[in-house]
């Protein structure tokens, strides 16, 4: 369901206004369903996810600006979209009805027999799926949970319940992908941190893999931002597998031919962006802004091309799922041939915990540590692994230049999607990329 409503102001308390004045006009439960996602880039506008809810409703809210980057969003009207409506990714509402849609249920069916070795004579009961990660307009992940009823048994031991995860995209191409290079990643590099691909469904750009768990699970499957934070007694085991997860990813051999390759020169025309719209956000800031930029984009460009090796792209504890004791990669939407020091740098500064930003005691010290633990297992795990010793050496001596360009990141994301710009936390993570680059 689609409807547009009037004209909220260009903040996250316009979104919860709009989306409180849609939800008392249809006499739905005065409780506003929680803010999940927010994103406010310049030309495109705000869009705020609010939800599950209780009732598991999930609702999204657009100020779109247009292609009009100056365009100011008061002027714009916000649209309401109920999940599983989406226009910009048309197949969610049919992936969301598998009991709608029997070639997607026989798939699914199909595959789960495959991979939980089903019996011939358990009856599909049916299935249900619930949303676990969306991204409106782009991609959306999603468990499935699928029922056999075995006649051979009674009761509750008649009952077998098999779980699968899919990822939607707009394109089959897009979905083909994911599913080749996790089957690369298995049976060519022989990994085994990578949930195992079972296929692409036909028809649909839906990606299907072996469910790693959740945190409901009697082994609870965590995501890594749960474990990986000061006073969690597991953050530095996890931290130490995670970088031997990236040094055999680097040193894996994969195939790297028709990936997108990303370059320091790439990654300062980035950084150019991010500057703009700290400049944007934070006006007082812009003299700090345009002088790290400076230094940071001479850094970047100088950085060497001819070290790139399969690289992950976004590396960061929000890619670790951690379960038993074993830390698998998860996402590999933006896998890419790199310089291995991005995934590293990408992983320190993503490191640092928010309290770092306001001085919190003991902060700087488990970063400092944490951040040692990690540098250390990964240098460790190319020993291990035959790499050359210089290859390691380069690799830690180049992280800090993309650990800056990532702080930027970091600091424009945060400035835009907060109440307020914040600009003592923004100097705050300017003064560190700075650091880092002196």
């Amino acid at each position: 369901m689609t409807t547009t409503t009037g004209t909220p102001r260009p903040r996250v308390a316009g979104a919860t206004e709009a989306l409180d004045d849609y939800l008392a006009h249809r006499g739905a439960a005065p409780t506003r369903p929680p803010l999940r996602y927010l994103r406010n880039k310049p030309g495109r506008g705000l869009v705020a996810v609010f939800g599950p809810g209780d009732g598991g409703d999930i609702y999204t809210v657009t100020l779109d600006q247009g292609s009009d980057p100056d365009l100011p969003v008061d002027g714009a009207r916000p649209t309401i979209q109920q999940f599983p409506v989406d226009p910009k990714l048309p197949h969610l509402d049919a992936v969301m009805s598998p009991a709608a849609q029997p070639a997607l249920a026989a798939a699914l069916e199909s595959t789960a027999r495959r991979f939980s070795e089903v019996p011939v004579e358990a009856h599909l009961r049916g299935i249900v799926a619930e949303p676990v990660r969306y991204k409106p307009g782009d991609r959306c992940v999603l468990r499935y949970r699928l029922t056999f009823d075995d006649p051979r048994s009674e009761g509750a031991a008649g009952t077998r319940t098999c779980r699968l995860v899919a990822k939607l995209y707009r394109e089959e191409a897009e979905a083909q992908a994911a599913d080749d290079l996790l089957d690369r990643l298995r049976s060519g590099a022989g990994v085994e941190w990578t949930a195992r691909p079972l296929g692409v469904v036909p028809g649909l750009p839906l990606a299907v893999t072996e469910d790693l768990g959740s945190s409901r699970d009697p082994v609870p499957a965590r995501s890594g931002l749960d474990v990986v934070h000061p006073g969690s007694d597991d953050a530095f085991p996890v931290i130490a597998r995670a970088a031997e997860a990236l040094a055999e990813l680097h040193t894996s051999g994969l195939d790297t031919s028709g990936l997108n390759r990303r370059t320091g020169a790439d990654e300062a025309t980035k950084a150019g962006r991010r500057a703009a719209l700290l400049e944007q956000y934070v006006p007082e800031l812009g003299p700090v802004v345009r002088r790290v930029n400076g230094t940071l984009g001479q850094a970047l460009a100088g950085l060497p091309t001819d070290v790139l090796r399969p690289a992950h792209g976004s590396y960061k504890a929000s890619q670790l799922m951690v379960r038993d004791g074993a830390v698998f990669l998860v996402d590999f939407d933006q896998f890419c041939l790199a310089d291995p020091a991005l995934d590293v740098g990408y992983f320190l500064a993503y490191l640092r915990p928010a309290g770092l930003w306001y001085h919190r005691a003991g902060r700087r010290a488990w970063f400092e540590a944490a951040a040692d633990t990690f540098r250390a297992a990964y240098l460790g795990h190319l020993a291990a692994r035959d790499e050359a010793e210089a290859f390691g050496d380069g690799v830690v001596a180049r992280a800090p230049v993309y650990e800056a360009a990532l702080l930027f990141k970091i600091a424009a994301r945060r400035a835009n999607r907060l109440h307020s710009p914040r600009p003592g936390e923004v100097a705050a993570v300017l003064d560190e990329a700075a650091g880092l680059l002196s």
